[in-house]
């Protein structure tokens, strides 16, 4: 693929946004490489490096393969929560070394029972949530902090300053991907 028509794209939102489905479809649809953090933090964890230490191992192992795969002429989709500005930072600094157009997109919803019910769903893997009040295995049985904490990563979210797409995550999926879809195609690319 010419790099004229590569990207990165960052998929942001909390656990049970629907940035994993939004994810996929990029990646079938493109030909792009989906790298997944949840993904690599369970294996991570197979490793032995324990729950709160997987988080900070998983992010190098993530931007490592993200380049790797740039490299070898793919485009990618990072499938991670953003928390932090340096998450951005980093995404953005990958495509802007290679000439890749960087996206950014955002699933967002408040609604606490649609992203329970979807984590509830699902059928997680080691690193993911099992409800909004239900931790990642390794991190125990019950979190009554729950709700309190996905409260936190809404507000948490980091995202560019400019040149991103907010999707609502309570519309229907084929809505949604259209919509990712029309972004991704954009002349013009924010970088």
């Amino acid at each position: 693929m010419s790099d004229a028509r590569r990207f990165l794209l960052q998929m942001s939102g909390v656990p049970g946004s629907g940035k994993s489905t939004i994810a996929r479809h990029v990646g079938a649809r493109y030909g792009a490489i989906v790298v997944d953090l949840d993904v690599i933090r369970s294996a991570v964890l197979d490793g032995g490096v324990p729950g709160e230490a997987s988080g900070r191992a998983a992010y190098p192992v993530m931007y490592a393969l993200t380049r790797s795969f740039m490299d070898q002429g793919f485009s990618v989709v990072i499938d991670s929560p953003c928390q932090y500005d340096e998450i951005v930072a980093t995404g953005r600094e990958i495509a802007d070394e290679r000439g890749i157009a960087y996206k950014y997109v955002e699933s967002c919803t408040d609604d606490l029972a649609v992203i329970d019910h979807r984590l509830r769903a699902r059928t997680p893997i080691r690193s993911q949530r099992r409800g909004v009040s239900v931790p990642p295995v390794d991190l125990g049985e019950a979190d009554a902090t729950g709700e309190q904490a996905f409260r936190g990563w809404l507000q948490a979210t980091k995202r560019p300053a400019q040149g991103y797409l907010q999707v609502d995550a309570t519309k229907p999926m084929d809505v949604i991907l259209k919509e990712v879809e029309t972004y991704l195609e954009l002349d013009q690319v924010a970088r």
